[in-house]
Formats: C-alpha cells, sequence, structure tokens
C-alpha cells in the first residue's frame, strides 16, 4: 500500500509552486534593476575573453557569471573593443550591452534572470529541507520550505542578477554543513565513518568558498565556521584536538581550493578586490528611513527594515522557533542561532544602509526557525488545520504585492502601498517599475512626461516619451526630445527614491507632491501626477527647472500656472 504524502510536505510543495509562479511573474513585469547591468554584462565580459577586469574591484565574479552563462547561448556582442570596456566603465558597458545589442533587451535579462532565479531557488529549497530535516524532523523540514517560499525577499532577489542571492545561499550553507559535519562527529570519534567527516569538512569548505567568490562581506565566512568547530568540540567534546585541526585543514584547503580555481589563481585579485570594497563601504552612503536621512548609518535601519519587510508569520515563527529552541535547548541549536545574530549584529554597524537585501544571509535561517515552530504547532490537535490557516493568511500578505514583491511591506507597514513612506531604495524602488508607468502612459495616448527617475534602466526602451528632471543615474538619461513647452498636459513622474530626496541635498525638492494624489502608481514605487490644472504646482515645478538653469522650460510652466 503505498505511504500517504503527509500534510506538510503537500503545503510544502503548493508553496514552492506559489513560489516559482510569482518569481517567473516578477521578472516579466520588471525592468531592468539599478545593479543588473552591471552585473550581467561584467559577467559576459568575463566568460566571453576569460579576463577578470570591469566590476571586478567591486564583486567577485562568480554570481555574475553564473546569471551570464545562459546568455553566451544567444550569441550577443561583447563590444570589447568600446572605450566604455577600455576606460572600466562598469554602468556605461553594462547600458550598451544591454540596450543596444543585436538581442533584445528583454530576451537578453530574462534569459539571465530565470536561470539563477531557478538555481537559486532549487540550491536553498535543498539546502533548507536537508538543514531543518535533520536538526528537527521532516514535518520541521517542509514547514521551512512553506516559510521560505512565502518570503518575498527570496521571490524577487533570486529573481534579480544581482552577488545577494548567492552570498545569502552559500553563507547559509556554510554553517547547515558545517552543522551536518558535527553531528557526524561522535561516530567520527569512535572510528566509524571517517570519510562521511571529511565529506561534510570538504563540503563545508566548498560552500565557504563558494560564499567568499559571491560577495566581499563574506570574507568572515571561514574564521567563523572553524571558531565554531573549535568552540563546540571544546563544550561538548568529540574529537581529539589534533584530529579536529586535520578536519579544519581540510575545510580550509577546499575553501582555498574553490576561490583560487574562481579566481584562476590569482588569489591577490581577490585580495586587492575585498580591501576596496572595504574602503568603499567605509565612507558611507546617503540613505533614507522611517523619515529620516544618514549619511553614515543608524543602528535601527536593519532592525526597522526586517519588522516591515518580512512577513508577518515569519516574524512571529522566527520568534517562537528561537522560544521553542531555548525551552528544549540542544547545542545543534546554537548552529541555527549563532550564525544569523552575528551577521545582524555586525550589519548594525554598517554605513553603507541601502537595502534590506544586505540581510539576507541571516533569512534562511529565519525560515528554519519558523517551520521549527509550525512543526510543533501541527503536533497539536487540529493543528494541520491552524498551520495550513497561517500559511493561507501568509500566502494572501504575499499576493497583495503581486507581481511587485521587490516591493512588498507587511501589515506593520500598511502594505506595498504605504512602504514608500518608511523606505526606499532597493528596499522598494530600484528601478524596475518604469514598465508599469509606460502601461498607463500608453493607455492615455502615450503624452511626454517630466520624468524624475532613479535607476538605469532606458525609459524609452519601454516606450516612455519623457523629458527628464533630477534624474538619479549612472548612465546618461537624456529623454526623448519631448519638450516642455508643446505639452498640453503636464505629467510628472517620480521615483519614490526622489521623492523622499534620497540623493538630493535639498531633501524636500519634490516634499510639495506628498499632499498631493497622484494620477497613477506604478508598482507602487513610480508616482505619475497631473498637473495641467495644478497652477501651485507647475509652479513649484519651474522652480526645480530653474534650479537646473533649464529657464526657457521654467518660464513654459510659469506661463501655464498663470491661465
Amino acid at each position: 500500500m503505498a505511504r500517504k504524502v503527509s500534510i506538510p510536505v503537500l503545503l510544502a510543495a503548493a508553496a514552492l509552486a506559489f513560489h516559482l509562479f510569482a518569481g517567473l511573474s516578477f521578472i516579466r513585469s520588471a525592468a531592468a534593476t539599478y545593479d543588473e547591468t552591471v552585473h550581467l554584462a561584467s559577467g559576459f565580459s568575463y566568460l566571453h575573453t576569460g579576463r577578470y577586469v570591469m566590476n571586478i574591484m567591486d564583486h567577485p565574479p562568480l554570481s555574475e557569471m553564473l546569471s551570464a552563462l545562459p546568455v553566451l547561448a544567444l550569441k550577443p556582442q561583447a563590444f570589447t573593443a568600446h572605450p566604455y570596456f577600455a576606460n572600466f566603465m562598469p554602468y556605461h558597458y553594462g547600458d550598451l550591452f544591454l540596450y543596444q545589442n543585436t538581442v533584445s533587451p528583454e530576451r537578453l535579462l530574462n534569459t539571465a534572470r530565470v536561470f539563477t532565479f531557478l538555481l537559486w531557488t532549487a540550491l536553498a529549497a535543498w539546502l533548507i529541507w536537508l538543514f531543518a530535516s535533520r536538526l528537527e524532523s521532516r514535518a520541521a523540514g517542509a514547514f521551512s520550505l512553506c516559510a521560505f517560499a512565502f518570503m518575498p525577499v527570496f521571490i524577487s532577489n533570486d529573481a534579480i542578477i544581482s552577488t545577494d542571492a548567492a552570498a545569502a545561499l552559500f553563507y547559509f550553507a556554510a554553517f547547515a554543513l558545517g552543522w551536518l559535519f558535527t553531528a557526524e562527529a561522535p561516530a567520527g570519534k569512535k572510528g566509524e565513518k571517517g570519510g562521511r567527516l571529511r565529506l561534510w569538512a570538504a563540503l563545508a569548505g566548498a560552500a565557504s568558498g563558494l560564499a567568499l567568490v559571491s560577495k566581499f562581506s563574506m570574507f568572515v565566512v571561514p574564521p567563523l565556521v572553524a571558531a565554531f568547530w573549535i568552540a563546540d568540540n571544546y563544550f561538548w567534546p568529540r574529537l581529539k584536538f589534533s584530529k579536529l585541526l586535520g578536519y579544519i585543514l581540510l575545510y580550509a584547503a577546499a575553501c582555498l581550493l574553490v576561490v583560487a580555481l574562481v579566481y584562476k589563481f590569482n588569489l591577490g585579485l581577490y585580495w586587492d578586490g575585498l580591501h576596496a570594497t572595504l574602503k568603499r563601504l567605509d565612507t558611507g552612503r546617503s540613505s533614507f528611513a522611517l523619515g529620516q536621512y544618514a549619511l553614515n548609518g543608524v543602528w535601527w535601519y536593519f532592525p526597522a527594515a526586517l519588522a516591515v519587510k518580512t512577513p508577518l508569520l515569519v516574524l512571529a515563527g522566527a520568534a517562537a522557533g528561537t522560544w521553542l529552541a531555548f525551552k528544549n535547548f540542544r547545542k545543534d541549536y546554537l548552529w541555527l542561532l549563532l550564525p544569523p545574530a552575528f551577521f545582524f549584529a555586525v550589519a548594525l554597524t554598517a554605513k553603507v544602509q541601502i537595502g534590506y537585501r544586505h540581510i539576507m544571509p541571516v533569512m534562511p535561517f529565519l525560515a528554519v526557525l519558523a517551520g521549527l515552530a509550525l512543526a510543533r504547532l501541527y503536533e497539536w490537535k487540529r493543528g494541520a488545520w491552524l498551520a495550513a490557516a497561517l500559511l493561507a493568511l501568509n500566502a494572501a500578505s504575499v499576493a497583495r504585492a503581486h507581481p511587485h514583491y521587490l516591493a512588498y511591506f507587511n501589515e506593520f507597514a500598511g502594505g506595498p502601498a504605504g512602504g514608500y513612506k518608511l523606505f526606499v531604495d532597493s528596499n522598494l524602488d530600484w528601478g524596475q517599475s518604469v514598465k508599469q508607468a509606460a502601461e498607463y502612459l500608453k493607455g492615455r495616448g502615450n503624452p511626454p512626461v517630466i520624468f524624475s527617475y532613479f535607476g538605469v534602466a532606458r525609459p524609452e526602451s519601454y516606450g516612455v516619451n519623457y523629458v527628464p528632471l533630477g534624474v538619479v543615474s549612472n548612465v546618461e538619461l537624456k529623454g526623448t526630445g519631448a519638450q516642455v513647452c508643446g505639452m498640453t498636459e503636464v505629467l510628472l513622474a517620480v521615483s519614490a527614491t526622489n521623492l523622499q530626496g534620497t540623493y538630493y541635498p535639498d531633501k524636500q525638492t519634490f516634499g510639495w507632491l506628498k499632499g498631493r494624489k497622484p494620477a497613477f502608481i506604478a508598482g507602487y514605487s513610480i508616482f505619475i501626477y497631473d498637473l495641467t490644472r495644478d497652477g501651485e504646482g507647475l509652479e513649484k515645478l519651474a522652480a526645480i527647472f530653474d534650479r537646473e538653469g533649464r529657464n526657457a522650460e521654467a518660464d513654459c510652466l510659469y506661463g501655464l500656472a498663470g491661465k
């Protein structure tokens, strides 16, 4: 008689199906986000030329090359003879590669996105299942997958060409596999399954090496894993120190080999990139959070982002899972609790605070903690129904943002519609909503629009006829030739990051718009206002043109305001 599939496994399967549907929907809906052009073009150049030159001081090459791998089959132009490549201009080179290639931007971008989304999703799901089921139970593994599948940070960021998803995955993998080494240690002490110990040590080392070549912030992983093993064996002795040291050396060798292979044995290049990145991050950057601005960060940025951008079920489940871990303490739980606690504590000191994505390495651990709590709930009488109901509520919360999962905010924030009041930049507005703005404008007959855009996607590529104003971009967006003085209706589109003045010297540049109701909000992140009959608004807008020295356009707006 066939064994019945358990309810948790069915729920996990349904959740993962939703995750795939949501991620692919997000991919279709989103224009290129701020750094995707750089990551894709750089990765392709590494594969095409065999040389690491374009973006190697900012990011290790692994994630970028993996994203670009399927693009090789499309045979796009590499533009390696262009001055943008020769002069190491990553954003201009990325713009050239995506928007002036022989292959359409949509096909280039989404081919890479789909490949990496499926890759990161499959690896993360397997690791979460492996860790949670071995640590606790099959039910915990299944419910951990449910929590993971309904987390928008994975739906969106795993579907974006960046280094964040890979770093989060391999940070988690290093500690999950590191714990599996300690779980085998009692048998190894008796001389049994020594091969298994060597396998887990080598796999943990490989995962740590993959973390190092995914994002420079992962340089903390190897010493942390080694320290965890030493502390674990010190307080709960299982191996002679000499034998443990041998396994640590095997771990270090596997880690170093992975880094050496990816960097083609030019380890000096890795250290140069790490040094340059740490120096750059120490300078800070302008940020906006909860109505406040900072240049060197505030300690509460990531706690606040965690509170409003994580589904409430995951927050409550992770808190309950932490309580259960302490209540029924086993030393194994330290591998679940300490790695995310360490990473989160270090993040509190960061001077660059531009996105919730920077604490992604914490998120797989939260999913497992929530899975532990849901598995315990499932054991209660009628617990299966309650767990299923909670997951359904969580799914409804997440689906509110469909397909704009990058802009997800939970009920504490009032949902995604209230997100711009609390956080912007890559928390909400990474330039991805140009498509929705274009569709709205097309429905109005495609009139010209004054566009204060935050991003690097080319609005004209999606059909937007625009006059640029106060654009924040790393490439030159010169507009389509539309003229303010010829406008019969004055439409103004403003990205949420610019609406909050995040990168402007005058933070209130567009503050006067906050009391006005937009005609349309594209993807929760681009606000479109109709100022045609708003005399005061036209004067405010004209003043911004005046400030940029564009006096003729300002005069036309002042003239319209006086009518």
